[in-house]
């Protein structure tokens, strides 16, 4: 019990901490001379619990949103804002948060960022919000009988939109991220290295060295090579470093921003910000997208799609290079084919014919070696390319692993009605004449021999013929 009510409790308070946090932080960015923010990052904060409240049961929903409303209440109440102000941002701030949940999770579609249309519903996601919140601003300040309503309005919503846009962005992004150790080429260190020299060059002399001059489209240099060379990950990690160093810069009066007056300094460094969003995360999720698709087009053209295994192009593909690279007697073909599979499709379907095909795929990788590959030609025939052979004996170990990992009792394995199936299985180890068409066709014929001589059973060829 005592654990349930941890895992209710804990995430709701850490988002309090981190609310509580995020307005402090912003209150920290106000321009010199104005009461104006450069970020709000509360905004973000805020956006991310309503996206973890909308996953929870309606009650617990409740509370979270709750929280929300009476921590935004007293942090205003605390700083000395009036009774009827701080209830009315309330409003506000929850009207962002709501608005921009609503219609990111709107069919129930998952609050992600993985490819070009995920960042495109979350721009829209946060303009909604956005513009609701900013126009609930906007009317107490006309009540207020407040003077320039545009200005307002432009820097509240440009303010909060990027804001809650980087922080959502970076947050969903990193928390999805898998990181994975990989050692880089040498170019790829050459370039990481000459990457990260620009980009400081760039950074320090635009934001850091500058005396005002506007050249701050300079940065877009270092964000699209990011963006077009690095995965989506590491773009949103230089992404998170740039805000911080275009909003630190600016806060401090330096860079190219520093002769501008306060409230255009924000609206300025806000867009910077918000453009290198929008660009960085567009490119790189582009680029992600294309490689992923490209990945599974060679996938498809080099593997069988029903059980996964390499089809018959990669497998003369291999053959030929194993061939090539190796000494006669190295290389060796395992052909099977299953005993009686046209009686199960006959007699059970080709639906229960497809699960045998599959769970005898997991059984052949199980099978062999670590650096064999495992091809389906087609129905229920099957090919096995062993690289690398010290001996003979060891295709033929391997052949008899096979044969007897297709021949154990199926049980519950497939759900299948019947008990087991079993395979003829012909070996060929290759010669000095050996070509990738002789030597699957001196395995082929001594797998119809062992067909013939009574299934369920090994025989190996005697030599591999060269293909005419």
């Amino acid at each position: 019990m005592a654990r349930r009510v941890c895992r209710a409790v804990l995430p709701g308070a850490g988002f309090a901490v981190a609310y509580a946090l995020a307005i402090l932080l912003g209150r920290a960015t106000r321009v010199e001379g104005s009461e104006v923010s450069l970020v709000w990052p509360a905004a973000a904060v805020a956006v991310l619990w309503g996206l973890h409240a909308h996953d929870l049961p309606r009650v617990q929903a409740a509370l979270h949103w709750t929280g929300l409303a009476v921590l935004t209440f007293a942090i205003n109440l605390a700083t000395d804002a009036p009774v009827g102000l701080s209830a009315w941002f309330v409003l506000v701030n929850v009207s962002l948060a709501a608005v921009t949940t609503i219609v990111l999770r709107y069919g129930d579609r998952p609050a992600r960022l993985r490819e070009p249309a995920d960042l495109g519903r979350l721009v829209g996601a946060i303009v909604a919000g956005t513009l609701v919140s900013a126009t609930l601003a906007v009317a107490w300040f006309a009540h207020e009988g407040q003077d320039d309503l545009v200005r307002t309005f432009a820097l509240f919503a440009i303010r909060n939109g990027v804001t809650a846009l980087t922080g959502v962005a970076v947050a969903l992004r990193l928390g999805e991220a898998q990181w994975r150790r990989h050692r880089p080429s040498p170019a790829r260190m050459a370039e990481t290295a000459a990457l990260l020299v620009v980009t400081s060059i760039v950074f320090i002399r635009v934001f850091w060295l500058n005396p005002g001059h506007p050249n701050a489209f300079g940065v877009m240099l270092p964000a699209m090579w990011v963006s077009l060379r690095y995965a989506t990950t590491t773009s949103t990690v230089f992404l998170a470093a740039s805000g911080v160093s275009i909003v630190w810069a600016t806060l401090l009066g330096r860079g190219a921003l520093s002769e501008v007056d306060p409230p255009q300094q924000a609206l300025l460094a806000q867009g910077l910000v918000g453009t290198l969003t929008i660009v960085v995360l567009s490119l790189a999720l582009f680029r992600d997208s294309r490689n992923e698709l490209i990945e599974e087009l060679r996938q498809l053209a080099l593997h069988d799609p029903l059980t996964g295994l390499a089809n018959r192009s990669l497998l003369m593909t291999r053959l030929e290079r194993e061939l090539d690279e190796q000494q006669p007697g190295a290389v060796g073909v395992i052909v099977l084919d299953l005993d009686g599979f046209k009686a199960v499709n006959d007699a059970w379907g080709h639906s229960e014919g497809d699960l045998l095909l599959v769970e005898m795929a997991t059984r052949l990788r199980a099978a062999v070696r670590r650096r064999d590959t495992v091809v389906r030609l087609g129905g229920d025939e099957f090919v096995v390319l062993c690289p690398g052979l010290a001996h003979h004996d060891e295709l033929h170990q391997c052949a008899e692993r096979i044969r007897e990992a297709v021949a154990r009792p199926y049980g519950v394995a497939a759900d299948a009605p019947f008990d087991r199936i079993t395979a003829s299985v012909g070996t060929a180890v290759s010669d000095r004449l050996s070509t990738p068409r002789s030597l699957l066709a001196a395995a082929d014929r001594a797998m119809y021999e062992a067909k013939r001589a009574g299934r369920n059973r090994t025989a190996a060829a005697p030599y591999a013929l060269r293909a005419g």
